[in-house]
């Protein structure tokens, strides 16, 4: 099968399109011809070698993919060949932990595509109980923009970030793929949302998803922004993909007793605590890492709905993976970019 291959870290140039042996079902095991697999900034990091660096080379990425299963391997029930299929963006790759609930608790839970191979690729073979029938009706490329970012955004609002109709809410980089897919999650759970972006030309984009304020983090102080917008009390919940560099603007923005969500470290893994601040306003830190099947699935059941929708910025073919991630790394990207097979 051909595959976008990484057999050594660097910038998107390692990433060569090539011949690698097709898998075979093994026990509990399907394989699914892969229709679509979005990409992350996560993958982009896997490239770089700044999340893992004990990966077996040859690699390949991918953790949001949608297709049918192409085989079936012993003792798997409830699955037939063609039928369309969407894989979990994230499991427990040991066996000994697949009980753990939820998932993302369990030691060995991972991005897919992370020690394993992910979908970047003409076929993946996957657990089949981490793989979940597609039921949404929707496109291949629109299904596979989703995964990971909807499993991140129903863990991070509605789990830990506790939003509930009537709250206020803050999404940092509200028009990455992550971003836009917590937006519409806090939108349609009945928020209030302010979202922060980095150029007038995406404004447009995180507005259809739902926010009420768009701050251009560039042209004044999002805190600030988000203070007069809530007449100095601050907003409920702040759910921020972003990290250190926004770390004391954040917490600024939020009320009293409020949640802080992190999952993201693009801006800086390190930032500074103020536990005065944090004492007296007793706000609630939380770090958040992907999500459960069972959030997973409550995501899907609302894309299926239209409750929320995938923001596809663009797609390319899998031989143009380099090109993808050359796109992704000039930050112009307003939703997801997807492979195609």
């Amino acid at each position: 099968m051909k595959a976008a291959c990484l057999r050594e870290f660097g910038g998107p140039n390692v990433l060569q399109y090539e011949d690698v042996a097709q898998p075979e079902p093994g026990r509990g095991e399907l394989v699914v011809k892969v229709a679509a697999c979005g990409i992350n900034r996560y993958d982009l990091y896997m490239r770089m070698g700044a999340v893992f660096t004990d990966i077996t080379f040859p690699h390949v990425l991918g953790a949001d993919v949608a297709g049918t299963v192409a085989a079936i391997g012993d003792d798997v029930a409830g699955w037939h060949e063609g039928d369309t299929a969407i894989v979990a963006p994230g499991y427990p790759i040991d066996p000994a932990d697949w009980d753990i609930k939820p998932e993302n608790h369990a030691p060995s839970f991972e991005v897919t595509g992370t020690h394993t191979w992910g979908g970047n690729a003409e076929y993946i073979r996957v657990p089949a109980r981490f793989v979940l029938k597609d039921e949404t009706g929707l496109p291949a490329e629109q299904v596979a923009a989703m995964p990971l970012v909807l499993m991140t955004a129903v863990h991070a609002v509605e789990t830990l970030g506790e939003v509930r109709a009537g709250a206020s809410v803050l999404v940092q980089a509200g028009a990455s793929g992550s971003g836009i897919a917590c937006v519409q999650v806090a939108k349609m759970l009945g928020a209030r949302v302010a979202a922060t972006v980095g150029s007038p030309e995406k404004v447009a984009t995180v507005t259809e998803a739902g926010a009420e304020l768009v701050i251009n983090y560039k042209e004044g102080n999002f805190a600030d922004a988000v203070l007069d917008w809530t007449n100095d009390v601050g907003v409920d919940a702040v759910i921020d993909n972003v990290g250190g560099s926004v770390f004391e603007d954040n917490l600024r923005a939020l009320r009293p007793g409020g949640v802080f969500v992190n999952f993201g470290l693009v801006g800086g893994m390190k930032a500074t605590l103020n536990f005065r601040d944090l004492f007296f306003r007793q706000h609630q830190l939380r770090g958040s890492f992907m999500g459960s099947m069972d959030e997973f699935k409550r995501g899907l059941a609302w894309l299926g709905e239209g409750k929320i929708r995938a923001f596809v910025d663009r797609t390319y073919a899998l031989s143009e993976a380099a090109e993808a991630h050359r796109y992704i790394d000039s930050r112009a990207v307003r939703g997801k970019v997807v492979l195609i097979p």
